[in-house]
């Protein structure tokens, strides 16, 4: 018990050693532009209508010209009864879409769309556990909030339209009705979009089928893991797409499928090339990359920064931390994705370690530069926590020195406090145990993953204390030795 207390007061006096604030530092464009995209968004507050259903498939279908701001079409739900009697389904859906009609079994069904909320009024009651299905039929003009969740713009030298969806943290009922939720995952998703010939549709999952129709292109891409709902996304414009592939020890292959603007690339192609190495990197320090049966991806987009959605992260930029820091995400983010924004320091503290072990295994130049540059924007305040204690601030959320940079040199300063044999060893724990995989985690996950007895073995149990006596000891040179694992 005594060690669990340890480690628990340790880590828990770094994540709670000073009252949060309201700070964004650092000029950093893989966070200035995901800072800029969320600002100003409307206060949300999950429904407790969640818990009353369990969301298994949807199925979205829709039309879009990237060049016109616009979306129509229908998103089908099937969902498992949680509670006792069942007597209607909630949604969240922005005031701006127009609902056209919501058919349950086979009828059109009363609805109310007010608040940015839907709901639709069963018939009859369900039992718990019953399975059942309804479709949103819809269209409207998606609301507008900094570069957020669904956005077109131009790129190249002839202005070619491009339409782009990020719907961190809370855009994705801005332009479809869905269950804005770290609640629920939803299970499995077909997405299949109709655009003019011209353009093709980046999205998660894999092209089950893409072809042309009455001078429409019509792309099926289909996802087979769980997913969160704000990872769902499309982009659309006249991509390019070619495939870099990470090969298995056992024979298998691993498809990077990118999605680029055709002036760029040839620019591209070089850079893009570098992900595999990094992948095969966090396969041997973490476990296998979690979609390979599927893919990953790259889709070129709009903005300086990235989005880790799932399968396939949108990208402004292909250097190595860009490409390092959102496939890292496909560990921490996307496969774990945290229960709730205030440990949002399990996604990016998270993938913001990856990306500079990417530096210390693939570019150690970097890596000291990347230590000392951490340690002086953190310090540069001594206010600040990686919890969240306001999620109503987007700007706290996805504050940089705090979230980022504090959040992935606590993780730092643990692999000093217990050497790379126990730091690696629950890592892999934290990434592989059943009841997280897929799951929704909380910062307490992570501590009883690092307390179990077979995970750890404390070399030194005398620094695993307080946050002050762990400081007066000299951090081993990680620098200068290759990771052991």
């Amino acid at each position: 018990m005594s060690r669990i207390l340890s480690i628990a007061f340790f880590i828990f006096g770094l994540i709670l050693s000073a009252k949060s604030q309201d700070i964004f530092l650092g000029n950093d464009d893989l966070v200035n532009q995901e800072k800029k995209a969320f600002l100003n968004r409307q206060i949300f507050a999950e429904s407790g209508a969640y818990n009353e259903t369990d969301f298994i498939y949807q199925r979205m279908e829709w039309e879009i010209d990237p060049a016109i701001r616009f979306i129509s079409g229908s998103v089908t739900s099937y969902f498992i009864n949680k509670t006792e009697s069942l007597d209607s389904i909630r949604l969240d859906m922005h005031q701006n879409l127009v609902v056209d009609s919501v058919v349950y079994q086979q009828q059109n069904q009363p609805f109310i769309h007010s608040g940015n909320k839907l709901r639709l009024a069963l018939p009859d009651s369900l039992a718990v556990g019953e399975i059942d299905s309804f479709k949103v039929y819809y269209h409207g003009v998606p609301t507008s909030s900094g570069f957020g969740s669904f956005e077109n713009s131009t790129h190249g030298p002839d202005q070619t339209p491009v339409l782009w969806t990020l719907s961190e943290p809370y855009g994705a009922m801005e332009w479809w009705p869905c269950k804005q939720s770290l609640a629920d995952k939803i299970d499995s998703i077909d997405i299949i979009v109709t655009t003019p010939e011209a353009y093709r549709t980046a999205s998660n999952g894999i092209v089950i089928s893409d072809e042309i129709k009455d001078s429409k292109r019509i792309m099926h891409w289909r996802h087979r893991y769980p997913i969160a709902t704000y990872l769902v996304a499309i982009a659309v414009t006249d991509y390019v797409t070619y495939s870099d592939t990470l090969h298995l020890d056992d024979g298998r292959s691993i498809d990077i499928l990118n999605y680029i603007y055709p002036e760029n690339v040839e620019t591209a192609k070089p850079q893009t090339a570098r992900t595999a190495s990094i992948m095969q990197l966090y396969n041997e320090l973490i476990g296998e990359y979690p979609f390979a049966d599927e893919k990953y991806g790259h889709a070129q987009f709009g903005w300086g920064g990235g989005m880790e959605h799932q399968t396939m992260s949108f990208m402004g930029a292909f250097n190595l931390r860009l490409i390092a820091h959102e496939l890292a995400h496909q560990w921490f983010g996307d496969y774990i994705t945290l229960g709730t924004w205030q440990d949002i320091w399990l996604n990016e503290g998270f993938a913001t370690y990856l990306h500079a072990l990417a530096y210390e295994n693939l570019a150690p130049e970097e890596w000291p530069i990347w230590k000392q540059s951490s340690v002086t924007s953190i310090t540069s305040n001594t206010g600040g926590s990686v919890f969240v204690d306001d999620t109503t601030s987007v700007s706290r959320i996805f504050n940089y020195r705090l979230s980022y940079q504090k959040g992935g040199y606590l993780l730092h300063m643990l692999r000093w406090v217990l050497g790379d044999e126990d730091f690696f060893k629950g890592l892999r724990s934290y990434f592989s145990d059943p009841e997280i995989a897929n799951g929704l985690p909380l910062t307490t996950n992570w501590l009883h993953i690092l307390n179990r007895p077979e995970t750890l073995h404390y070399r030194n149990s005398s620094m695993i204390g307080t946050t002050a006596r762990a400081t007066r000891h000299t951090p081993l040179p990680f620098g200068k030795k290759k990771i052991t694992m």
